[in-house]
């Protein structure tokens, strides 16, 4: 589970196929939480309110940040014809823990197949579909563009200004999809693509893009490696760009070469690995003391929280590691031997790193010993920051 980046990247992206004025695909929702029971969520049995419909998940910050946004605008318009769906993928035991900590207002839909997430093409969250009381897309956007007064337009029928994929497609582009492209480019204005900076969409085995990110990142995304054990030039963790692959068949090995292939060509670049020997640390067990790790209920992973104070949900110890290597800005690598999946909470003073390190012994009984490991490094040798005309 790429839990850290999801905490620092929040996403926003939209749905594939679908198109304000079209009839709302189907509604395939294993279970309805905080509803009536035996409550069925079809178009039909919604008919004649308002649908405020959220694709949401709990590892992604840029919906559990949204969460108070939606909960004000749900008590609002209580009284209001306005049902207020927040759609999950995942596994019902992390919903259940995600719910002790985080209050959600209105009806929790979970798609245990992904049915319903299949059918709205959806790639990416948070997602907010407007539907009206027909059972009608008036809109397809971010949830931080609803307010009252768009949501009782949605109820009058009335026009509403709510951003759609068309219009930011439009925006970005105004020909045809490409069959094949390897692009970078100098990234976007947010509110002309719509992404926020280190979004990632895409349709798996057809394209890929990321939006606003720097070159380093780039990077490790061609090279596998972690972004702190990149050398490159300062601008390389400075400058943002978009950037876009499309192929027939675009395999996982073949994204990978194109944008390796486009890096070294936009950039003119030349690198090399070595290995180094390297200031770690090392996450082992305590001696003679059992290590305080709860074994996990859930099948699906996740993980939420701020600075500070994280739960991770059905992990191996190789996340807690990867916290570890963000907090302390240097790489941690679990030598505990311990494996299985966890749910594991942690609390620390965020302005005080090493605040980690005691609270990885307190409240695990694990530790975190420093030592120097030979490590892999990505060395960039020669790159030339490009300039737009």
């Amino acid at each position: 589970m790429r839990f850290l980046c999801l905490l620092l990247l929040p996403f926003l992206a939209t749905a594939a196929e679908l198109h304000v004025g079209q009839p709302a695909p189907p509604l395939e929702f294993s279970q309805v939480l905080q509803s009536a029971p035996g409550t069925q969520l079809t178009w039909e049995t919604l008919k004649g309110n308002a649908v405020v419909l959220e694709f949401w998940a709990t590892w992604c910050v840029g919906c559990v940040e949204e969460i108070g946004h939606l909960n004000r605008l749900s008590e609002a318009l209580k009284d209001k014809p306005v049902r207020f769906i927040s759609a999950t993928d995942e596994d019902p035991e992390v919903i259940h823990r995600f719910l002790k900590d985080y209050r959600v207002s209105g009806w929790i839909a979970l798609d245990a197949n992904g049915a319903t997430f299949t059918n709205f093409g959806v790639v990416g969250r948070p997602l907010t579909i407007l539907v009206d009381k027909t059972g009608v897309i008036r809109g397809i956007g971010n949830p931080s563009e609803l307010s009252i007064d768009l949501i009782e337009r949605l109820l009058d029928g009335t026009e509403i200004n709510f951003s759609d994929r068309d219009v930011r497609a439009n925006n970005r582009q105004s020909l045809p999809v490409p069959f094949f492209e390897a692009m970078i480019r100098p990234a976007a204005p947010v509110e002309v693509t719509g992404y926020s900076k280190g979004a990632e969409s895409g349709k798996k085995g057809h394209d890929f893009q990321a939006w606003g990110v720097t070159m380093k990142h780039i990077l490790s995304l061609a090279y596998d490696f972690d972004e702190s054990r990149i050398l490159a030039p300062p601008w390389s963790s400075e400058t943002r760009y978009d950037v876009s692959i499309v192929a027939p068949e675009l395999s996982s090995s073949l994204q990978t070469d194109l944008i390796t292939r486009a890096l070294q060509t936009t950039f003119n670049l030349q690198t090399h690995q070595e290995s180094r020997s390297t200031e770690v640390y090392v996450l082992v067990r305590q001696p003679n003391i059992t290590p305080n790790l709860q074994q996990t209920s859930s099948k699906g992973s996740s993980g939420w929280g701020k600075r500070g104070d994280i739960k991770m949900v059905s992990v191996p110890l190789a996340s807690l590691a990867g916290l570890a290597s963000s907090v302390l800005r240097k790489p941690v690598l679990d030598e505990t031997g311990i494996a299985g999946k966890f749910d594991i909470a942690i609390k620390w003073d965020p302005q005080d790193p090493n605040s980690f390190l005691l609270a990885v012994q307190s409240q695990l009984a694990l530790n975190l010993v420093p030592a120097q490991r030979p490590e892999e490094y990505l060395v960039v040798d020669s790159a030339v920051e490009p300039h737009a005309w």
